[in-house]
C-alpha cells in the first residue's frame, strides 16, 4: 500500500537527517514538513497532503549547501521515491 510505502519512506529521511535537527535550520524546516506530513496521512487528508508534496519541492533547495554527503544524497533518494508514493496517493 502505498500511504505505509511514504511511511517508511518518511522514516528513511528522518534517521538520516534527524541528528542535525538542532545544527542545522534546514534539516529542522525539512523534519517539521515530514511531522506535518505524517500527521496529514494517518488523517487522510488529501488537500493537506498535496500542499506538502508542493512544499517538498524546496527540499533540493534547502539540501543544496550539504550535496555531496552521503546520508544528504541519500535523503534525498528518499525523497524522490517518498514524492512518488504521495503522487500515487493522490492519484496523480
Amino acid at each position: 500500500m502505498s500511504v505505509n510505502t511514504a511511511l517508511r519512506e518518511i522514516e528513511a529521511i528522518e534517521r538520516l537527517i534527524g541528528p542535525y535537527e538542532f545544527f542545522s535550520y534546514e534539516a529542522k524546516m525539512v523534519l517539521t514538513t515530514l511531522r506535518n506530513l505524517r500527521e496529514a496521512l494517518n488523517k487522510m487528508d488529501r488537500e493537506r497532503i498535496k500542499q506538502i508534496l508542493n512544499e517538498m519541492s524546496n527540499i533540493e533547495v534547502a539540501a543544496a549547501p550539504y550535496r555531496g554527503y552521503g546520508f544528504v544524497e541519500e535523503a534525498l533518494e528518499h525523497a524522490k521515491k517518498l514524492s512518488g508514493e504521495l503522487k500515487k496517493i493522490l492519484g496523480e
